[in-house]
């Protein structure tokens, strides 16, 4: 998986998605999750003759942008595309179109509450077509720059933090 803001920084910066998690009103938060801006990072398979149409998604604080809070798989296509694409598995589609933790990726105590709130507020109907329009962007990129389908950038954490340090801020027009 290619970060989509090793591809595509600029659209990436306009357009990353994240929440705004204040000390709630009534006091401490029971899940005791920090007050902090968490952006929802877009990864993409970097193959191109695959056709997924999945994103992997990893939560991150503005504040401790090394950390990984939540690692979320979710697929947008229908239960029915999901099972022809992983016959092996086919009982996997229902949690890849609600989206899941991924079992294979780092974890925080909170992955289970960036996860609901995935569900529940962060996955709305503008972000859905966003997601799917980043996919597509994300593999039309490689041909139209003439490569291999690998990413030239840098993709390890360092990079990653240094980029999340670029936004200059985080728009709140685009946050919830």
């Amino acid at each position: 998986m290619i970060p989509f803001h090793s591809v595509l920084p600029e659209v990436a910066q306009r357009e990353v998605r994240y929440v705004l998690l204040g000390t709630p009103a009534w006091g401490s938060d029971p899940s005791g999750l920090p007050a902090d801006e968490y952006a929802y990072l877009e990864y993409y398979c970097e193959e191109l003759n695959c056709d997924c149409r999945r994103v992997f998604l990893r939560v991150i604080a503005k504040d401790q942008p090394g950390k990984v809070f939540a690692s979320i798989s979710y697929g947008w296509e229908k239960e029915s595309f999901c099972r022809e694409k992983r016959p092996w598995n086919p009982d996997d589609a229902v949690g890849t179109v609600l989206g899941e933790l991924d079992p294979l990726n780092e974890q925080s105590k909170f992955a289970a509450v960036f996860l609901e709130l995935f569900r529940r507020v962060v996955l709305d109907e503008p972000y859905r077509l966003r997601l799917r329009r980043h996919y597509l962007m994300f593999k039309e990129e490689p041909a139209r720059r003439g490569a291999s389908g690998k990413s030239g950038g840098d993709c390890g954490p360092q990079a990653t933090a240094t980029w999340i340090a670029g936004i200059s801020r985080w728009k709140m027009e685009d946050g919830i």
